[in-house]
Protein backbone atom coordinates (compact mmCIF):
# COMPACT_ATOMS: atom_id res chain seq x y z
CA UNK A 1 0.00 0.00 0.00
CA UNK A 2 1.39 3.20 -0.82
CA UNK A 3 2.18 5.91 1.62
CA UNK A 4 -0.80 7.92 0.49
CA UNK A 5 -3.00 4.90 0.74
CA UNK A 6 -2.12 3.88 3.99
CA UNK A 7 -2.89 7.37 5.32
CA UNK A 8 -6.46 7.29 3.46
CA UNK A 9 -6.90 4.04 4.84
CA UNK A 10 -5.83 5.69 8.68
CA UNK A 11 -7.63 8.33 8.11
CA UNK A 12 -11.11 6.05 7.20
CA UNK A 13 -10.30 4.11 10.00
CA UNK A 14 -9.57 6.58 12.87
CA UNK A 15 -11.50 9.48 12.15
CA UNK A 16 -13.47 10.92 15.45
CA UNK A 17 -15.05 13.70 16.61
CA UNK A 18 -12.17 15.91 17.86
CA UNK A 19 -9.91 14.32 15.93
CA UNK A 20 -6.18 15.21 17.49
CA UNK A 21 -7.73 15.28 21.21
CA UNK A 22 -9.33 12.06 20.74
CA UNK A 23 -6.99 10.54 19.27
CA UNK A 24 -4.09 11.33 21.78
CA UNK A 25 -6.82 10.34 24.44
CA UNK A 26 -6.69 7.08 22.77
CA UNK A 27 -3.13 6.33 22.63
CA UNK A 28 -2.70 7.12 26.17
CA UNK A 29 -6.02 4.79 27.51
CA UNK A 30 -5.37 1.85 25.32
CA UNK A 31 -8.41 2.44 22.86
CA UNK A 32 -8.62 1.62 19.68
CA UNK A 33 -9.23 4.41 17.77
CA UNK A 34 -10.74 2.97 14.49
CA UNK A 35 -13.90 2.33 17.61
CA UNK A 36 -14.75 6.32 17.17
CA UNK A 37 -17.78 6.66 14.68
CA UNK A 38 -16.77 8.94 11.80
CA UNK A 39 -18.10 12.55 11.23
CA UNK A 40 -16.98 14.66 8.48
CA UNK A 41 -14.93 14.86 5.77
CA UNK A 42 -12.91 17.78 7.84
CA UNK A 43 -12.57 15.25 10.50
CA UNK A 44 -10.59 12.35 8.16
CA UNK A 45 -8.23 15.36 6.66
CA UNK A 46 -7.67 16.65 9.79
CA UNK A 47 -6.60 13.21 11.55
CA UNK A 48 -4.78 12.11 8.15
CA UNK A 49 -2.66 14.99 8.74
CA UNK A 50 -1.88 14.34 12.21
CA UNK A 51 -1.35 10.52 11.62
CA UNK A 52 1.27 11.52 8.85
CA UNK A 53 3.05 13.73 11.32
CA UNK A 54 2.99 11.92 14.68
CA UNK A 55 2.13 8.03 14.01
CA UNK A 56 3.73 6.89 10.66
CA UNK A 57 6.14 9.50 10.82
CA UNK A 58 6.17 10.00 6.88
CA UNK A 59 8.43 12.36 5.30
CA UNK A 60 7.13 16.18 5.44
CA UNK A 61 6.77 15.53 1.31
CA UNK A 62 4.04 13.36 1.83
CA UNK A 63 1.81 16.32 3.23
CA UNK A 64 1.83 18.32 0.01
CA UNK A 65 1.48 15.04 -1.96
CA UNK A 66 -1.72 13.90 0.20
CA UNK A 67 -2.61 17.56 0.12
CA UNK A 68 -3.37 17.53 -4.15
CA UNK A 69 -4.67 14.44 -3.67
CA UNK A 70 -7.37 15.96 -1.41
CA UNK A 71 -8.20 18.89 -3.89
CA UNK A 72 -8.67 16.32 -6.57
CA UNK A 73 -11.20 14.49 -4.40
CA UNK A 74 -9.53 11.28 -4.23
CA UNK A 75 -9.62 11.48 -0.31
CA UNK A 76 -13.28 11.11 0.45
CA UNK A 77 -15.71 10.84 3.30
CA UNK A 78 -15.38 7.15 4.94
CA UNK A 79 -19.00 5.72 5.06
CA UNK A 80 -17.44 1.99 5.29
CA UNK A 81 -18.09 1.25 1.74
CA UNK A 82 -15.84 -1.49 1.47
CA UNK A 83 -16.11 -3.25 5.03
CA UNK A 84 -20.14 -2.76 4.67
CA UNK A 85 -19.76 -4.60 1.11
CA UNK A 86 -17.64 -7.04 2.28
CA UNK A 87 -20.91 -8.15 4.83
CA UNK A 88 -23.06 -7.85 1.93
CA UNK A 89 -21.41 -10.15 -0.75
CA UNK A 90 -19.98 -6.85 -2.96
CA UNK A 91 -18.04 -8.52 -5.71
CA UNK A 92 -15.27 -7.26 -4.18
CA UNK A 93 -16.02 -8.66 -0.71
CA UNK A 94 -17.02 -11.76 -2.77
CA UNK A 95 -13.28 -12.07 -4.53
CA UNK A 96 -11.72 -10.95 -0.64
CA UNK A 97 -13.31 -14.47 0.91
CA UNK A 98 -12.85 -15.92 -1.81
CA UNK A 99 -9.38 -15.87 -1.78
CA UNK A 100 -9.14 -16.14 2.30
CA UNK A 101 -10.87 -19.68 1.57
CA UNK A 102 -8.53 -20.72 -0.48
CA UNK A 103 -10.95 -21.30 -3.53
CA UNK A 104 -10.18 -20.16 -6.91
CA UNK A 105 -12.63 -17.47 -7.82
CA UNK A 106 -13.81 -16.38 -10.76
CA UNK A 107 -11.54 -14.43 -13.10
CA UNK A 108 -12.74 -10.83 -12.29
CA UNK A 109 -11.95 -8.15 -14.81
CA UNK A 110 -13.11 -5.11 -12.81
CA UNK A 111 -10.34 -3.13 -11.38
CA UNK A 112 -12.78 -1.71 -9.15
CA UNK A 113 -13.38 -5.32 -7.48
CA UNK A 114 -10.27 -5.35 -7.33
CA UNK A 115 -9.35 -2.57 -5.78
CA UNK A 116 -11.77 -3.10 -3.43
CA UNK A 117 -10.79 -6.48 -2.03
CA UNK A 118 -7.29 -5.17 -2.06
CA UNK A 119 -8.69 -2.68 0.38
CA UNK A 120 -10.26 -4.60 2.60
CA UNK A 121 -7.14 -7.04 2.62
CA UNK A 122 -5.68 -4.32 3.98
CA UNK A 123 -8.08 -3.33 6.75
CA UNK A 124 -8.24 -6.95 7.74
CA UNK A 125 -4.31 -7.78 7.79
CA UNK A 126 -4.01 -10.10 5.23
CA UNK A 127 -2.47 -8.28 2.54
CA UNK A 128 0.80 -10.93 1.86
CA UNK A 129 -2.53 -13.06 1.56
CA UNK A 130 -4.17 -11.32 -1.54
CA UNK A 131 -0.51 -10.11 -2.74
CA UNK A 132 0.18 -13.61 -2.92
CA UNK A 133 -3.09 -14.16 -4.82
CA UNK A 134 -2.62 -11.73 -7.27
CA UNK A 135 1.19 -12.42 -8.02
CA UNK A 136 0.13 -15.71 -8.93
CA UNK A 137 -2.30 -15.27 -11.03
CA UNK A 138 -1.93 -12.48 -13.30
CA UNK A 139 -4.01 -13.57 -15.54
CA UNK A 140 -6.92 -12.73 -13.94
CA UNK A 141 -6.23 -9.01 -14.78
CA UNK A 142 -5.17 -7.26 -12.01
CA UNK A 143 -4.40 -3.72 -12.41
CA UNK A 144 -0.94 -3.19 -12.84
CA UNK A 145 -0.36 -0.57 -9.95
CA UNK A 146 -2.53 -3.31 -7.87
CA UNK A 147 0.81 -6.05 -9.23
CA UNK A 148 3.02 -3.60 -7.93
CA UNK A 149 1.80 -3.03 -4.21
CA UNK A 150 1.44 -6.86 -4.06
CA UNK A 151 4.93 -7.40 -5.38
CA UNK A 152 6.10 -5.13 -2.71
CA UNK A 153 4.18 -6.22 0.09
CA UNK A 154 5.07 -9.62 -0.76
CA UNK A 155 8.63 -8.98 -0.67
CA UNK A 156 8.71 -6.86 2.81
CA UNK A 157 6.81 -9.85 4.45
CA UNK A 158 9.05 -12.31 2.95
CA UNK A 159 12.50 -10.07 4.13
CA UNK A 160 10.55 -9.40 7.60
CA UNK A 161 10.15 -12.81 8.39
CA UNK A 162 13.52 -13.77 7.55
CA UNK A 163 15.31 -11.14 9.77
CA UNK A 164 12.68 -12.11 12.60
CA UNK A 165 13.62 -15.75 12.66
CA UNK A 166 17.18 -15.05 12.34
CA UNK A 167 16.97 -13.06 15.68
CA UNK A 168 14.63 -15.40 17.42
CA UNK A 169 17.33 -18.19 16.59
CA UNK A 170 19.62 -16.11 18.45
CA UNK A 171 17.32 -15.47 21.19
CA UNK A 172 16.61 -18.99 21.34
CA UNK A 173 20.26 -20.26 21.80
CA UNK A 174 20.87 -17.67 24.07
CA UNK A 175 18.26 -19.24 26.33
CA UNK A 176 18.91 -22.80 25.58
CA UNK A 177 22.41 -21.95 26.82
CA UNK A 178 21.22 -20.63 29.77
CA UNK A 179 19.43 -23.51 30.26
CA UNK A 180 15.80 -21.74 30.24
CA UNK A 181 12.72 -23.32 28.73
CA UNK A 182 10.73 -20.95 26.39
CA UNK A 183 7.90 -21.05 23.84
CA UNK A 184 7.96 -18.98 20.10
CA UNK A 185 4.89 -17.74 20.25
CA UNK A 186 2.78 -16.67 16.88
CA UNK A 187 5.35 -14.59 14.82
CA UNK A 188 7.60 -16.13 11.67
CA UNK A 189 7.45 -19.36 13.39
CA UNK A 190 3.74 -19.37 13.31
CA UNK A 191 3.41 -18.56 9.47
CA UNK A 192 6.41 -21.10 8.56
CA UNK A 193 4.45 -23.85 10.10
CA UNK A 194 0.66 -23.12 9.31
CA UNK A 195 0.86 -20.92 6.81
CA UNK A 196 3.76 -22.90 4.76
CA UNK A 197 5.06 -19.58 3.26
CA UNK A 198 6.79 -17.09 4.83
CA UNK A 199 5.40 -14.15 1.96
CA UNK A 200 2.07 -15.18 2.94
CA UNK A 201 1.69 -13.33 6.35
CA UNK A 202 3.60 -10.82 8.02
CA UNK A 203 5.01 -10.35 11.50
CA UNK A 204 5.06 -6.88 13.26
CA UNK A 205 7.63 -7.96 16.64
CA UNK A 206 8.44 -11.78 18.28
CA UNK A 207 6.89 -12.95 21.42
CA UNK A 208 8.89 -15.01 23.31
CA UNK A 209 6.91 -17.01 26.19
CA UNK A 210 8.87 -18.40 29.66
CA UNK A 211 8.52 -19.20 33.36
CA UNK A 212 7.74 -16.47 35.88
CA UNK A 213 10.54 -17.23 37.54
CA UNK A 214 12.76 -17.57 34.61
CA UNK A 215 11.59 -13.00 33.71
CA UNK A 216 14.37 -12.14 35.59
CA UNK A 217 17.21 -13.82 34.55
CA UNK A 218 15.45 -13.24 30.58
CA UNK A 219 15.78 -9.63 31.34
CA UNK A 220 19.54 -10.21 31.97
CA UNK A 221 20.14 -12.07 28.51
CA UNK A 222 18.20 -9.69 26.76
CA UNK A 223 20.30 -6.86 27.40
CA UNK A 224 23.55 -8.66 26.95
CA UNK A 225 21.57 -9.27 23.31
CA UNK A 226 21.43 -5.40 22.94
CA UNK A 227 17.64 -6.05 23.30
CA UNK A 228 16.45 -3.51 26.16
CA UNK A 229 13.98 -2.00 27.79
CA UNK A 230 13.33 1.17 29.36
CA UNK A 231 12.69 -0.71 33.52
CA UNK A 232 13.25 -4.32 34.21
CA UNK A 233 10.47 -6.76 33.94
CA UNK A 234 8.45 -7.41 36.89
CA UNK A 235 5.70 -10.30 37.21
CA UNK A 236 3.30 -9.21 39.46
CA UNK A 237 -0.58 -8.75 40.16
CA UNK A 238 -2.47 -5.62 40.21
CA UNK A 239 -4.30 -5.58 43.65
CA UNK A 240 -7.63 -5.22 41.74
CA UNK A 241 -6.92 -8.76 39.94
CA UNK A 242 -4.84 -7.60 36.83
CA UNK A 243 -1.46 -9.15 36.53
CA UNK A 244 1.39 -8.63 33.75
CA UNK A 245 1.62 -11.04 30.97
CA UNK A 246 4.37 -9.45 29.09
CA UNK A 247 7.03 -6.56 28.88
CA UNK A 248 7.87 -5.16 25.47
CA UNK A 249 12.05 -4.94 24.79
CA UNK A 250 13.19 -2.85 21.36
CA UNK A 251 16.37 -4.56 19.51
CA UNK A 252 18.12 -1.15 19.01
CA UNK A 253 19.93 -2.00 15.33
CA UNK A 254 17.35 -2.91 13.63
CA UNK A 255 14.84 -1.79 15.88
CA UNK A 256 12.88 -4.56 16.61
CA UNK A 257 9.97 -5.20 18.73
CA UNK A 258 10.42 -8.14 21.59
CA UNK A 259 7.56 -9.21 23.36
CA UNK A 260 8.66 -11.54 27.04
CA UNK A 261 5.33 -13.22 28.05
CA UNK A 262 5.28 -15.43 31.19
CA UNK A 263 1.51 -15.24 31.07
CA UNK A 264 -0.98 -15.27 28.20
CA UNK A 265 -3.59 -12.98 29.09
CA UNK A 266 -3.93 -10.27 31.54
CA UNK A 267 -7.00 -11.37 33.59
CA UNK A 268 -8.18 -14.68 34.39
CA UNK A 269 -11.59 -14.14 32.50
CA UNK A 270 -9.80 -14.68 29.64
CA UNK A 271 -7.61 -17.64 30.28
CA UNK A 272 -8.49 -20.98 28.70
CA UNK A 273 -4.81 -23.00 29.42
CA UNK A 274 -2.28 -22.41 32.30
CA UNK A 275 1.17 -21.33 30.81
CA UNK A 276 2.55 -24.62 33.27
CA UNK A 277 0.54 -26.80 30.85
CA UNK A 278 1.68 -25.38 27.97
CA UNK A 279 5.06 -25.90 28.37
CA UNK A 280 4.40 -29.40 29.22
CA UNK A 281 2.37 -30.10 25.64
CA UNK A 282 4.49 -27.84 23.84
CA UNK A 283 6.21 -29.37 20.47
CA UNK A 284 9.02 -28.13 17.82
CA UNK A 285 8.88 -27.04 14.49
CA UNK A 286 12.15 -27.43 12.08
CA UNK A 287 12.91 -24.48 10.02
CA UNK A 288 16.02 -23.90 7.67
CA UNK A 289 16.93 -21.52 10.39
CA UNK A 290 16.76 -24.05 13.19
CA UNK A 291 14.30 -25.59 15.82
CA UNK A 292 12.16 -23.45 17.54
CA UNK A 293 9.94 -24.65 20.42
CA UNK A 294 6.10 -23.92 19.65
CA UNK A 295 2.62 -24.36 21.65
CA UNK A 296 1.12 -27.72 20.43
CA UNK A 297 -1.82 -27.46 17.97
CA UNK A 298 -4.50 -27.85 20.13
CA UNK A 299 -3.21 -25.29 22.99
CA UNK A 300 -2.57 -22.73 19.81
CA UNK A 301 -6.28 -23.61 18.59
CA UNK A 302 -7.45 -22.69 21.97
CA UNK A 303 -5.24 -19.43 22.29
CA UNK A 304 -6.09 -18.17 19.11
CA UNK A 305 -9.95 -18.74 19.83
CA UNK A 306 -9.77 -16.86 23.26
CA UNK A 307 -7.25 -13.95 21.72
CA UNK A 308 -9.46 -12.97 19.23
CA UNK A 309 -12.50 -12.58 21.23
CA UNK A 310 -10.85 -11.34 23.75
CA UNK A 311 -10.19 -7.88 20.95
CA UNK A 312 -13.93 -9.25 20.10
CA UNK A 313 -13.04 -10.33 17.01
CA UNK A 314 -12.39 -6.96 15.17
CA UNK A 315 -10.46 -7.85 12.14
CA UNK A 316 -10.79 -10.78 10.07
CA UNK A 317 -7.12 -11.78 10.03
CA UNK A 318 -7.86 -13.32 13.54
CA UNK A 319 -10.14 -15.57 12.09
CA UNK A 320 -7.61 -16.89 8.98
CA UNK A 321 -5.17 -17.46 11.82
CA UNK A 322 -7.78 -20.22 12.98
CA UNK A 323 -8.46 -20.95 10.07
CA UNK A 324 -4.87 -21.80 9.17
CA UNK A 325 -4.53 -23.68 12.12
CA UNK A 326 -7.12 -26.03 11.43
CA UNK A 327 -5.67 -26.33 8.03
CA UNK A 328 -2.53 -27.88 9.08
CA UNK A 329 0.65 -28.38 7.27
CA UNK A 330 1.37 -30.70 4.40
CA UNK A 331 1.12 -34.35 6.12
CA UNK A 332 -0.77 -32.68 8.98
CA UNK A 333 -4.68 -32.06 9.31
CA UNK A 334 -7.56 -31.48 11.49
CA UNK A 335 -8.10 -34.86 11.69
CA UNK A 336 -4.81 -35.09 13.73
CA UNK A 337 -6.20 -32.61 16.20
CA UNK A 338 -7.28 -33.53 19.60
CA UNK A 339 -10.94 -32.69 19.84
CA UNK A 340 -12.00 -34.43 23.14
CA UNK A 341 -8.61 -32.60 24.65
CA UNK A 342 -9.90 -29.18 23.66
CA UNK A 343 -13.63 -29.38 24.20
CA UNK A 344 -12.62 -30.98 27.97
CA UNK A 345 -10.28 -28.41 28.21
CA UNK A 346 -12.60 -25.25 26.89
CA UNK A 347 -15.14 -26.63 29.62
CA UNK A 348 -13.14 -26.91 32.46
CA UNK A 349 -11.99 -23.41 32.02
CA UNK A 350 -15.55 -22.04 31.77
CA UNK A 351 -14.70 -21.02 27.77
CA UNK A 352 -16.71 -23.72 25.78
CA UNK A 353 -19.06 -20.95 24.41
CA UNK A 354 -15.89 -19.04 23.39
CA UNK A 355 -14.28 -21.70 21.62
CA UNK A 356 -16.84 -22.51 19.98
CA UNK A 357 -17.84 -19.01 18.77
CA UNK A 358 -14.67 -19.02 17.02
CA UNK A 359 -14.84 -22.38 15.00
CA UNK A 360 -18.44 -21.46 14.06
CA UNK A 361 -17.17 -18.44 12.79
CA UNK A 362 -14.20 -20.32 10.70
CA UNK A 363 -17.05 -22.79 9.84
CA UNK A 364 -19.73 -20.50 8.38
CA UNK A 365 -17.18 -17.28 6.71
CA UNK A 366 -14.00 -19.71 5.34
CA UNK A 367 -16.15 -23.38 4.70
CA UNK A 368 -14.25 -24.60 7.09
CA UNK A 369 -15.50 -27.94 7.21
CA UNK A 370 -15.09 -29.44 11.30
CA UNK A 371 -16.27 -32.83 12.99
CA UNK A 372 -19.93 -34.05 13.37
CA UNK A 373 -18.84 -33.90 17.20
CA UNK A 374 -17.32 -29.84 16.88
CA UNK A 375 -20.81 -29.38 14.51
CA UNK A 376 -23.21 -30.32 16.88
CA UNK A 377 -22.16 -28.54 19.80
CA UNK A 378 -22.01 -25.86 17.98
CA UNK A 379 -25.66 -26.08 16.57
CA UNK A 380 -27.17 -27.08 20.19
CA UNK A 381 -25.90 -23.91 21.65
CA UNK A 382 -28.39 -20.72 20.46
CA UNK A 383 -26.47 -18.20 22.23
CA UNK A 384 -23.14 -18.38 19.15
CA UNK A 385 -26.05 -17.53 16.46
CA UNK A 386 -26.58 -14.27 18.35
CA UNK A 387 -22.79 -13.66 18.95
CA UNK A 388 -21.57 -14.38 15.40
CA UNK A 389 -24.23 -12.13 14.03
CA UNK A 390 -22.86 -9.54 16.75
CA UNK A 391 -19.50 -10.23 15.12
CA UNK A 392 -20.85 -9.62 11.70
CA UNK A 393 -22.01 -6.56 12.15
CA UNK A 394 -18.07 -5.54 13.23
CA UNK A 395 -17.62 -5.15 9.74
CA UNK A 396 -19.88 -2.22 9.12
CA UNK A 397 -18.56 -0.57 12.39
CA UNK A 398 -21.70 -1.35 14.61
CA UNK A 399 -20.38 -4.50 16.19
CA UNK A 400 -19.37 -5.14 19.71
CA UNK A 401 -15.68 -4.35 18.29
CA UNK A 402 -17.08 -0.60 17.56
CA UNK A 403 -18.15 0.47 21.10
CA UNK A 404 -17.73 -0.29 24.81
CA UNK A 405 -21.65 -0.88 25.50
CA UNK A 406 -21.67 -3.43 22.71
CA UNK A 407 -18.27 -5.01 23.75
CA UNK A 408 -19.09 -5.31 27.48
CA UNK A 409 -22.49 -7.03 26.64
CA UNK A 410 -20.78 -9.36 23.73
CA UNK A 411 -18.56 -10.71 26.78
CA UNK A 412 -21.15 -11.14 29.22
CA UNK A 413 -23.07 -13.17 26.77
CA UNK A 414 -20.46 -15.52 25.66
CA UNK A 415 -18.50 -16.04 29.09
CA UNK A 416 -20.51 -18.48 31.04
CA UNK A 417 -19.45 -17.64 34.81
CA UNK A 418 -20.44 -14.91 37.22
CA UNK A 419 -17.09 -14.53 38.28
CA UNK A 420 -15.67 -14.10 34.85
CA UNK A 421 -18.49 -12.20 33.77
CA UNK A 422 -17.75 -9.54 36.50
CA UNK A 423 -14.17 -9.64 36.08
CA UNK A 424 -14.80 -8.59 32.49
CA UNK A 425 -16.95 -5.81 33.17
CA UNK A 426 -15.14 -4.02 35.30
CA UNK A 427 -11.43 -4.57 34.05
CA UNK A 428 -12.76 -3.50 30.32
CA UNK A 429 -14.67 -0.37 31.87
CA UNK A 430 -11.46 1.39 34.10
CA UNK A 431 -8.59 -0.19 31.51
CA UNK A 432 -11.17 2.09 28.76
CA UNK A 433 -11.54 4.83 31.11
CA UNK A 434 -7.87 4.89 32.04
CA UNK A 435 -8.61 4.75 35.56
CA UNK A 436 -6.12 1.22 35.05
CA UNK A 437 -4.13 -0.64 32.49
CA UNK A 438 -3.03 -3.59 31.40
CA UNK A 439 0.88 -4.36 33.28
CA UNK A 440 3.36 -3.94 30.57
Amino acid sequence: MTPVARIQCAAESHACQSCKKQFRRARRVHLQPSRFPFVSRGAAVQVADFIAIRVHGLHASLKSELAQHRKSGKVQPFVMTAVQSFCNDSPGGSLFLAICRGCSPPLASDPETMTEAWQLAGQHGLEPLVAGYILDHPEAGWPTALQNEARKTRDFALVRNIQLLALLGDIGRTLDGAGIPWIALKGPVFTAQYVGDLSRRTSSDLDVLVHPGDVPQVDRLFRSMQITSRRPAQPQKHPLGIRGHEHKYYLTAPRYLVELHWDLVWRSCYEIVSPGALFQRAGTFQTESGSFPVLSPEDALLYAAVHAFEHCWDHFHQLKTLDWILMGRPGWGQESLDWNFMLKTAAQAGKSRIFLLGLKLTRDLLHRQLPALVDDRIDSDPVLASLASQVGRNFHGAGPARSLPRAVLFKWQAMETWSDRLSMAFATVAARLGWLRPPN
